[in-house]
C-alpha cells in the first residue's frame, strides 16, 4: 500500500512539471473561480516581450450568464494610483509640477489651516489626510472636477503633521488630481488619456462612469450570508485618481511593463518612484518591495512558508493592490526578472481566492519556467 502511494505522488510530480506555466496557472485559476464565493477572475502576465497570457474564468455577469474573458473592463480600485502617478511624473518632468512644493501654488483652494504638504508627500501617504470614514466609499454622488471633490474632506483635520508619519489615504490622491488639472487646464480624463492610455496603448482602459454604458464593463457582486450578492451602486467620479478607473488585466500589465526600462518615463524617474520613504511602504505611487506584506501577512497560516519562499525570491518587486465595490485586484512587477501579473476577481470581499496569494502564484508559475 505505501509503495502504491509513493508511486502516486511521484506520477502527480512528474505530471504536474511536464504541464507548461500555462496549463499550472489554468488548473489554478478554473479551481478558484469554481469556488462559491468567487464569480469570476480576470488574470494577466506580461514579460518584456509582451503578454505572455490572458484569460478570464468564471463570470463577468452572472444572472445573465455573460463569461468572464480577457476583454472583460475590470474595477482595478487602487491600481489608479499607480497610473495616475505615470501621468503626474510625466508632468514632473516636463517641469510642469515640482514634488516638493506646498500643494497651495497648484491649489489655492486648499485651506490655509492646513500646513504645508507636497506632492510627494501626498504620493507616499504621508501627507495627514485621512481616508474614508463612514459611507463615504459607497458615494454615489456626481462630481464635475477634482476640485469639488475636495469639499468631502478639505476641511477635517490632518491626522498627523505632514511628513511625520504614514496613513493611506485616496483622498490624498484626489489633490494631487486638482493639482494637475489646474496646472495642465484639462480634465483629469483628458490628463490621462493624453499621458497614459493613447502613448501605451490602452485601449481596454477607461473611467469606471456610473451613467454611462461601457461595454464589456464586469457586474460587480459581494459574498454575503454564505451568497453572492450584487454590490450597490456607487459613483466614484469623486476619487477617479485614486480608484475610479477600469481595466483589462492585459493592459494593467503593459502599463506596468513600461516602467521596466526607461523610454516611456526616464530612468532617473523610474529610480525616484521605486525608492521606498523611510517612513512608508510606498516610493512614489507604488508599494516597494514585500516587507508590508512580510510584516502583516494575512493569508491562510497553511501557505505562509511558500508566499514567504515566493517574496523572498523577487526582492525587487513593486506593487499595488485595490479594493473596489465589487473587486478586488492584485498588481506586481519584478523589476530583476522582468515579469508582471495583474488579476481581478468582481467580488468585493469573501473567504477563497485571497488575490495577493494567486498573485504571487502566478508570478511563481512564470518565473520558474524562465529557470
Amino acid at each position: 500500500m505505501i509503495n502504491r502511494i509513493f508511486v502516486f505522488i511521484f506520477c502527480f510530480i512528474s505530471f504536474a512539471s511536464a504541464q507548461t506555466p500555462i496549463e499550472r496557472a489554468d488548473r489554478l485559476f478554473t479551481d478558484m473561480a469554481a469556488l462559491p464565493s468567487v464569480p469570476g477572475i480576470n488574470v494577466a502576465v506580461a514579460d518584456e516581450n509582451g503578454l505572455l497570457w490572458a484569460k478570464g474564468f468564471g463570470y463577468a455577469d452572472i444572472e445573465h450568464r455573460v463569461p468572464m474573458t480577457p476583454a472583460t473592463k475590470m474595477r482595478i480600485g487602487s491600481v489608479a494610483k499607480v497610473i495616475t502617478t505615470a501621468a503626474m511624473m510625466k508632468m514632473v518632468e516636463r517641469g510642469e509640477l515640482s514634488l516638493d512644493a506646498d500643494i497651495r501654488v497648484y491649489v489655492p483652494e486648499w485651506p490655509e489651516k492646513h500646513p504645508m504638504i507636497t506632492l510627494r508627500q501626498l504620493a507616499n501617504h504621508t501627507s495627514g489626510i485621512r481616508h474614508y470614514e463612514g459611507n463615504e466609499f459607497l458615494s454615489n454622488v456626481q462630481y464635475d472636477n477634482s476640485l469639488s471633490a475636495l469639499e468631502i474632506f478639505s476641511d477635517s483635520d490632518l491626522k498627523f503633521p505632514p511628513g511625520r508619519s504614514y496613513s493611506y489615504t485616496t483622498y490624498g490622491w484626489t489633490l494631487v488630481s486638482a493639482a494637475m488639472e489646474a496646472v495642465s487646464r484639462k480634465s483629469f480624463k483628458d490628463i490621462i488619456r493624453d499621458e497614459v492610455i493613447i502613448p501605451l496603448g490602452l485601449n481596454d482602459t477607461t473611467f469606471d462612469d456610473a451613467n454611462i454604458m461601457i461595454e464589456n464593463r464586469q457586474s460587480a457582486y459581494d459574498f454575503l450570508d454564505g451568497e453572492l450578492k450584487n454590490s450597490p451602486e456607487v459613483n466614484v467620479s469623486y476619487k477617479y485618481a485614486g480608484g475610479g478607473f477600469l481595466a483589462t488585466p492585459a493592459d494593467v500589465v503593459t502599463f506596468t511593463m513600461a516602467h521596466v526600462n526607461s523610454g516611456f518615463l526616464t530612468q532617473e524617474t523610474l529610480d525616484q518612484m521605486f525608492q521606498r520613504s523611510n517612513i512608508s511602504p510606498h516610493g512614489i505611487g507604488w508599494v516597494v518591495g514585500f516587507q508590508r506584506y512580510i510584516n502583516n501577512f494575512s493569508g491562510n497560516p497553511a501557505t505562509r512558508d511558500e508566499m514567504m519562499r515566493i517574496m523572498s525570491e523577487h526582492p525587487s518587486a513593486v506593487m499595488h493592490s485595490g479594493g473596489s465595490t465589487g473587486a478586488l485586484t492584485m498588481m506586481i512587477l519584478c523589476l530583476d526578472h522582468k515579469h508582471s501579473v495583474a488579476l481581478t476577481k468582481n467580488v468585493g470581499n469573501g473567504p477563497d481566492a485571497n488575490h495577493f496569494e494567486l498573485a504571487l502564484r502566478t508570478l511563481d508559475i512564470f518565473h520558474n519556467d524562465d529557470e
